[in-house]
């Protein structure tokens, strides 16, 4: 009864994000960009990655902590916002969703939760670019990174906003698929690389 409502829940979710073209998520800035080309192309393939219990997990992390920051903090959640940029002669639009966003004496702070198996490497280059590109998108001068692991609690602090130019680059980096992957561990997690001729070994 609860799993079954859990993954149909997770998959509702899933099917009710839809996209057009010339639309990009954060998160798509900050990964691999051949994976964001297959998981419109090979859309089965994208939804095993649904049933995967590590990522319910997260999102029940998620959950949990963001009623507490709503409940305490006064955070609003899931804060969604666009912004369009020019890119290789054409207008995309960025969209985001913020975890939860407080104001502390007038103040803007953005906060991202992260869930992981570890505490190893923490915190990790992509984690600290995707809320960089939250505080450009948010036009906030502080984020938080919060992680929860097995290991430890903790949280990181990044005040300094991805500048326009380099959110130009990540968008044309995407569009035209160049630096695939982004990050060479990338393919050890992704499940489409039983089909990409890109494979990092």
């Amino acid at each position: 009864m609860i799993t079954e409502f859990l993954l149909r829940k997770r998959l509702e979710d899933y099917l009710s994000h839809t996209k057009d073209q010339n639309t990009l998520y954060v998160t798509d800035l900050v990964r691999c960009p051949r994976k964001v080309k297959y998981e419109s192309e090979y859309k089965e393939l994208a939804i095993n990655q649904i049933y995967e219990p590590s990522t319910l997990l997260g999102d029940l992390v998620h959950m949990g902590l963001e009623g507490l920051l709503k409940d305490h903090f006064n955070a609003e959640i899931e804060v969604e916002k666009e912004k369009e940029v020019q890119a290789l002669g054409k207008p995309y639009k960025i969209k985001g969703k913020a975890d939860a966003i407080i104001t502390d004496k007038g103040e803007k702070i953005v906060i991202e939760i992260k869930s992981s198996r570890s505490d190893r490497g923490i915190p990790h280059l992509h984690h600290k670019l995707q809320l960089q590109i939250y505080l450009w998108l948010f036009e906030a001068k502080r984020g938080i990174l919060v992680y929860i692991t097995p290991d430890r609690i903790t949280e990181y602090e990044i005040n300094e906003a991805m500048d326009d130019s380099t959110i130009i680059r990540l968008v044309e980096d995407t569009i035209t698929l160049r630096s695939s992957p982004r990050f060479e561990w990338e393919c050890k997690y992704c499940i489409f690389s039983v089909l990409c001729p890109f494979k990092k070994t």
